[in-house]
């Protein structure tokens, strides 16, 4: 079944609900992982959801880099498409690198990757290439995981034993 609206991309300025929920779901594992070192004594646990955490953080970078690609094959990206393309790769492949160097350089490098990966959302909103719920939605979410990662990279270096 198709359900075609009869609402512009931009017109409405509140997420759908759905979008609410998922987006916001997205942000306990997150959560879980910034406050595990805070609530756990076993540090064999607490290394595993940090661990955990930062494989996330780069799974949720490469989901944004796919949004952003779904962008560019769209018809408002037609003058720019070859940008579009390359900044989708943007994200995941910083997710990725995140993983192979070290800890707390890597976190440093996912908090860096999705406030810029927020930006390009915000500005993408201002161009009209996404709707307008979009952009308060992403800085919300982004925040919420960058306040996560932060933390997450303190307790790394305050609690978890070398």
């Amino acid at each position: 079944m198709t359900i075609i609206s009869d609402r512009p991309i931009g017109e409405d300025s509140r997420p759908p609900l759905v979008a609410l929920i998922i987006g916001w779901a997205g942000v306990v594992p997150f959560v879980a992982a910034a406050l595990a070192p805070l609530v756990l004594s076993d540090y064999g646990t607490v290394a595993f959801l940090s661990l955990a955490g930062g494989v996330y953080a780069a799974l949720i970078l490469s989901f944004l880099g796919g949004i952003r690609w779904g962008m560019a094959m769209s018809p408002l990206w037609a003058s720019d498409r070859t940008l579009g393309f390359a900044l989708s790769i943007l994200a995941p492949s910083a997710g990725w690198l995140a993983l192979l160097i070290p800890r707390i350089e890597g976190l440093s490098l996912l908090i860096v990757a999705f406030l810029l990966q927020g930006w390009l959302d915000l500005r993408a909103v201002g161009e009209g290439r996404a709707p307008m719920w979009y952009g308060p939605l992403r800085i919300r979410l982004t925040a919420a995981a960058v306040v996560a990662l932060v933390v997450t990279m303190v307790s790394e270096v305050a609690i978890i034993p070398l």
